[in-house]
């Protein structure tokens, strides 16, 4: 059993999370930005997130973003959960999108850790 992520409101975070098998299933062609652009900005609205930057890899992709309300478990899910289905229905495909290790969740609490 794993510890519970400690969750404060105003806290700025670097998350990471890897596709499935490291496969490329976030190549930057076609509809793929557009469709996890949309998927990030719709769960940002929907949980008050501020997102600062965010680096899409051809299999994982990175977020620096800000929880004012404590609610970035919720965010996660979401983006995770609306970009699997969109990019399998994209890409034709029906199996698991996300990798099954657990989302890489950091905490930036030092001044030079957070240059925004």
């Amino acid at each position: 059993m794993t510890w519970p992520r400690r969750i404060v409101p105003g806290t700025t975070y670097l998350l990471t999370r890897g596709c499935t098998q490291r496969r490329f299933m976030l190549v930057p062609r076609g509809l793929v930005p557009k469709l996890f652009g949309y998927c990030i900005a719709l769960a940002a609205k929907r949980h008050g997130i501020l997102v600062h930057a965010v680096t899409v890899m051809s299999n994982h992709w990175h977020g620096l973003v800000t929880d004012p309300h404590g609610r970035i478990p919720e965010f996660c899910r979401d983006v995770h959960s609306l970009a699997a289905r969109a990019l399998n229905a994209h890409l034709g495909r029906w199996e698991a999108l996300w990798s099954s290790q657990r989302l890489s969740l950091v905490e930036l609490v030092d001044g030079p850790d957070v240059c925004l």
